[in-house]
């Protein structure tokens, strides 16, 4: 008995022609497809949807029944992101830890405080001498700019002896930011 999607049964065998064949491996690359490039795609849509959730619960809603945000409350939320004074020795600790994560020391520093008029925000100058690897310094770097938000880096010399030294002679200073209340 032959069929005419490519494929005949002999005593009770199925036997597959070339249309057959090719419909099977078609099949076969639709459920592959699926596995491998639909479902994790589903997945990751679905753990976006949540923190976007997530997000706009602590943001606060901004649906049809809220009213437009204003300039100057945008503006409030700006300035408002930026940690205040009090927070300034944790701020301090978290560069503390950064260092000390690269295996560098911060044995003295310069730090000035100064505040422009009536400008909503204070800056905190952070001027820190450093001896370390180049990757250790670019380490700490990276990793201050990613835990301190509110740090900006100003400034960056490196210095070394010999060409064939692997130690550098670093100042790095850096803006802490801080909210003026």
């Amino acid at each position: 008995m032959s069929g005419a999607f490519g494929w005949t049964v002999k005593r009770g065998l199925l036997k597959l022609r070339w249309p057959g064949l090719l419909g099977l491996a078609l099949l076969l690359f639709a459920l592959a497809f699926l596995a491998l490039g639909v479902l994790p795609v589903r997945a990751r849509l679905a753990a976006l949807e949540a923190e976007r959730g997530q997000l706009s619960a602590r943001l606060g809603s901004r649906g049809p029944g809220t009213e437009p945000a204003t300039q100057g409350s945008q503006l409030a939320n700006f300035y408002g992101f930026f940690p205040g004074a009090q927070a300034l020795p944790e701020l301090l600790r978290a560069i503390q830890r950064a260092a000390e994560t690269h295996g560098l020391r911060l044995d003295k520093g310069e730090y000035r405080l100064s505040q422009e008029g009536n400008f909503p925000l204070a800056r905190y100058l952070v001027t820190l001498p450093l001896r370390g690897g180049y990757s250790e310094v670019r380490g700490f770097v990276n990793d201050v700019l990613d835990t301190v938000p509110a740090a900006a880096l100003e400034d960056m010399t490196l210095k070394r002896q010999a060409i064939g030294d692997s130690r550098v002679e670093a100042r790095v200073r850096f803006v802490l930011f801080l909210g003026v209340q």
